[in-house]
């Protein structure tokens, strides 16, 4: 259950592999575009590898959606490839109902190097480097219900790669690495847990949030909570002071999320500072990993 496959050529050097796609969540499609390629390109960054090649993947329905917004919308995407320095290889088109698009994206790294969710250790702190909360702002989005200010920082977190933010967690002594995308910070975070046999525990105040919420629950919906709450219910604990609605926010899908990373707690705040400092702003210590005491019991809220 990592973020991609990694398949070992020589000693020195191995391929990672993965592909993603899905509907359009905004209405303009260059920057959905950009959306779709930060997303898709994400998950070789949290596999602590450097992306070099991709390949898109649309799908829709031809006739009814003229030639300019698909310019438009593969034009997104090339911006974000050449801002990471990956190059556009091909794809494929098929002609379906249901809009969407996404990439293949291969990448390189080194067997001993590479960055998986399977080696927390106890005593280590979490970081996260965007704030949660995409899937209401999506429900608000649609139903008039964000500024223009929230608007603009929904896209911007969004379209903004994980490519820094790994290239930084990379000089410090990160033992575990993932993104938070569409299981949500709970989803990502129980497999953490399970394969390092240890526990995750979140301080639901320390938790980056997307401006206005929770607040914004009271009127708006957060996406794909069944999937993720269905799968990680069994293994959470709850503190009784905390608000539900933080339950409710973590567990919701993300889109383009960040990325989620345990660090050795002697180098936690200079991570912090030094990916503040390059432009993940929001980033911030929300959690630690304990020894696992209770195999019912893999992830803490408090």
């Amino acid at each position: 259950m990592d973020d991609a496959g990694v398949y070992r050529l020589t000693d020195e050097i191995a391929i990672v592999q993965t592909v993603d796609f899905f509907f359009p969540i905004v209405d303009d499609p260059r920057s959905f575009g950009r959306i779709a390629a930060a997303n898709s390109l994400s998950d070789i960054w949290a596999m602590g590898a450097k992306a070099i090649t991709a390949m898109n993947h649309l799908a829709y329905p031809a006739g009814k959606i003229p030639p300019e917004v698909i310019l438009e919308l593969l034009t997104g995407a090339a911006e974000k490839l050449h801002e990471s320095g990956v190059v556009l290889l091909g794809g494929h088109t098929m002609e379906q109902d249901d809009f969407c698009f996404g990439m293949s994206v291969t990448g390189i790294t080194s067997p001993r190097t590479v960055l998986t969710n399977d080696n927390a250790k106890p005593g280590d702190l979490i970081v996260l480097t965007k704030p949660i909360g995409t899937g209401v702002y999506c429900d608000a989005m649609m139903n008039g219900g964000l500024s223009d200010n929230q608007f603009s920082t929904f896209v911007y977190w969004m379209e903004r790669l994980n490519k820094y933010a790994s290239e930084i967690i990379q000089r410090f002594d990160v033992s575990c690495l993932t993104d938070v995308t569409g299981f949500g910070l709970l989803g990502h975070s129980l497999p953490v847990a399970r394969n390092a046999e240890v526990r995750i525990v979140i301080n639901s105040k320390d938790v980056p949030l997307l401006p206005g919420l929770p607040d914004l629950l009271d009127k708006f919906n957060p996406k794909g909570v069944c999937k993720c709450s269905d799968y990680v219910d069994p293994y959470l604990k709850i503190g009784e002071n905390v608000d539900r609605k933080y339950y409710l926010l973590f567990a919701e899908a993300q889109t383009s999320g960040g990325l989620l990373a345990t660090v050795r707690p002697d180098q936690a705040d200079a991570l912090v500072k030094t990916l503040r400092e390059h432009g993940d702003t929001e980033t911030a210590i929300i959690g630690h990993v304990e020894q696992q005491d209770d195999p019912s019991v893999l992830l803490e809220i408090v």
